[in-house]
């Protein structure tokens, strides 16, 4: 298991992508928040913006097939993902996720079938 960070522009495409997460079945629940970003542009001034932040529990297996999505739903949004692996976690919570966070391309299969 991993939770998926992701920062994106502001919170309307934020709410976009959760919609995309949950409706695709890479999660049970996605948490986001307004941040505040900073960088330095090319003439070395500190520039603040505000992004959005979401993260989700999801198996790992998962996060390729979740970067791609959100490439093809969403082209040309720049978006930060990465994941972080889960060490310990409520068993209730894994089975959960074991059993009813499938992805896209199984519940793809299952229509198939």
């Amino acid at each position: 298991m991993i939770i998926v960070k992701l920062v994106v522009a502001g919170k309307e495409q934020g709410d976009a992508v959760a919609n995309i997460i949950l409706k695709n079945k890479f999660t049970l629940d996605v948490f986001g928040n307004a941040l505040d970003s900073y960088h330095l542009n090319s003439s070395q001034i500190k520039v603040h913006t505000e992004v959005y932040f979401i993260q989700f529990v999801t198996k790992s297996m998962l996060f390729d097939e979740i970067e791609e999505s959100l490439k093809k739903e969403f082209p040309g949004m720049d978006f930060y993902i990465c994941a972080t692996p889960i060490v310990h976690m409520a068993i209730t919570l894994h089975h959960k996720i074991k059993k009813r966070v499938t992805g896209l391309s199984l519940t793809e299969e299952e229509t198939e079938d």
